[in-house]
């Protein structure tokens, strides 16, 4: 399985900002390894059965420093529509 994480801030950073540069990157890869931990725990031995193959995912966020959101998007590509269906069940299944 292939995780890509793509994070980047967007916005000019307030005076009195909540985290410093630091404190970001720091919930940048907490948030890298957090995610991962997840997706490998869920699709560990998880490929499709027609081509042997293991979903790909690309993460990305975007945090604006203005408002001192993040949003995070979970982009999935598999090698054909079934598998995609059935990795969507499992992203989405809680737990």
């Amino acid at each position: 399985m292939e995780i890509e994480f793509d994070f980047l801030t967007e916005g000019d950073e307030l005076p009195d900002a909540f985290l410093s540069a630091y404190e970001l990157d720091m919930m940048f890869d907490h948030t890298r390894q957090s995610i991962r931990k997840g997706l490998e725990r869920k699709f560990d031995a998880i490929m499709c059965t027609d081509h042997c193959v293991a979903p790909k995912f690309k993460i990305t966020g975007l945090y604006n420093n203005e408002t001192e959101q993040m949003d995070i998007q979970y982009h999935v590509d598999t090698c054909c529509k079934l598998f995609l269906v059935r990795v969507m069940a499992i992203l989405n299944k809680k737990g």
